[in-house]
């Protein structure tokens, strides 16, 4: 009996360290990088780290859930399982069809393979196998590591404002990390503050009090320096939610009042501070109203790759066209590419998992007194960014909180005592 709950223990604190080091750990890792060209040799150790750990963790869960009596990996229905298991052999077969056959791919064949098999799909198995009684763990660890990369971060905003592309186009970048990524980084670590200070007691230690307004400065930087819409967007609905969920909540209403006043001078500042120091924040979204996507004729137009794309759907309705548009990449909307690569039944699975994840977040957001609110939250920020940029075969953090969110049981039972 010891042996079996030390076993359990052990492999919990795997899964928990997994589960934010494979979600946030590049950001600290990238912020290390200060040349693209060496970046493969920081990057692929850490990759191999992670899936290495996904394969252990795979096996060990398995054993685990046989000795509980619980072989349920979705925590939905058949139905639900069966057209995940659809889809992605679907997604899977025309990947290695295309790397096969198709000599207008953009990248190397070998690196489809490593991020679909490597980076997506074998890691994001072992979000289905997350210790439902370890939130906070989960939660505060992922935390630590948002507040961790996102301090390495804040020197590119010194750096970024003499760099060329901060000059040309008004958005923060780093030699690995590109302004969508900052921007969801600083994001997150703006939702996840802000979820903890208004679900936590109040505290009187003005080191952790200060702690948490620093994060939100830190958070609220990042994501107006790095003017990428989608992460904006984004976070904007979150914020939305997260303040409609707190109806369902017991917490003081001057301490809501409180922070969201706190929250908005501080993000008055950040905006202020950014738009002094050049950011495209503002050109960015009004280049939306003049249907000019990036203002630089170097850039492929949003509304040109959903154009392109839905003329190759309805040309080819039944298996689909292929990964990406010829010569242009893909969509940069993964519900596009998912009609564009596996046709309309293989993009109708993926929209109905889609929808059905984001009803089954927001439904855990809202549940009163639920542990796991703040991760229906992230998966709401990356569903709704994987709509304005990302691929299928790539987009990791997204694949990561779907099968989180898939894997969560049933919201009554989520609920805390």
């Amino acid at each position: 009996m010891k042996l079996k709950l030390s076993y359990h223990l052990w492999n919990t604190e795997i899964k928990i360290g997994l589960f934010s080091t494979a979600l946030f750990g590049y950001g600290i890792i990238a912020s290390s990088i200060n040349d693209a060209s060496t970046s493969r040799m920081i990057t692929i150790p850490y990759r191999s780290i992670v899936l290495i750990a996904s394969i252990l963790v795979i096996l060990f869960s398995r054993n685990i859930s046989n000795v509980n009596h619980d072989r349920k990996l979705l925590a939905g229905t058949r139905v639900l399982s069966t057209f995940i298991i659809i889809f992605i052999f679907s997604y899977s077969f025309r990947l290695l069809f295309d790397i096969g056959y198709n000599d207008l791919l953009i990248r190397e064949s070998s690196e489809y393979l490593l991020y679909w098999f490597g980076v997506c799909l074998v890691p994001g198995i072992t979000f289905l196998f997350l210790d439902l009684k370890s939130s906070k763990k989960y939660l505060y660890l992922s935390w630590i590591f948002l507040v961790i990369a996102s301090i390495l971060a804040l020197p590119l905003i010194v750096q970024g404002q003499v760099s060329k592309v901060f000059a040309e186009q008004g958005r923060l970048a780093g030699e690995a990390l590109n302004p969508i990524s900052l921007g969801h980084q600083g994001g997150s670590l703006l939702l996840i503050t802000l979820y903890i200070l208004l679900n936590r007691e109040s505290s009187k230690n003005r080191i952790i009090k200060v702690s948490y307004t620093f994060c939100l400065m830190v958070g609220l930087s990042l994501l107006f320096f790095a003017a990428s819409r989608g992460p904006i967007i984004a976070i904007i609905v979150c914020v939305c939610l997260l303040l409609l969920s707190l109806q369902y909540q017991e917490i003081n209403t001057f301490k809501i009042f409180g922070i969201i006043i706190i929250a908005i001078i501080f993000a008055t500042i950040a905006f202020s501070f950014a738009l002094d120091s050049g950011s495209s924040f503002l050109e960015r979204f009004t280049s939306l109203l003049s249907g000019d996507d990036f203002g630089y004729s170097q850039f492929v137009q949003r509304p040109e790759l959903y154009q392109k794309a839905s003329e190759l759907i309805a040309e080819y309705p039944i298996f689909g066209y292929g990964l990406e548009i010829p010569n242009l990449g893909y969509p940069h909307n993964l519900i596009l590419e998912a009609f564009l690569a596996t046709g309309l039944l293989g993009g109708s699975l993926f929209l109905m998992i889609y929808i059905y994840a984001a009803i089954k977040a927001i439904g855990i957001i809202m549940a009163k007194n639920n542990s796991w609110s703040w991760l229906g939250l992230l998966y709401i920020q990356y569903a709704i960014g994987s709509m304005f940029s990302g691929n299928l075969y790539a987009s990791s953090t997204f694949w990561y909180f779907l099968f989180a969110i898939l894997g969560l049981k049933k919201i009554d039972k989520l609920i805390k005592n």
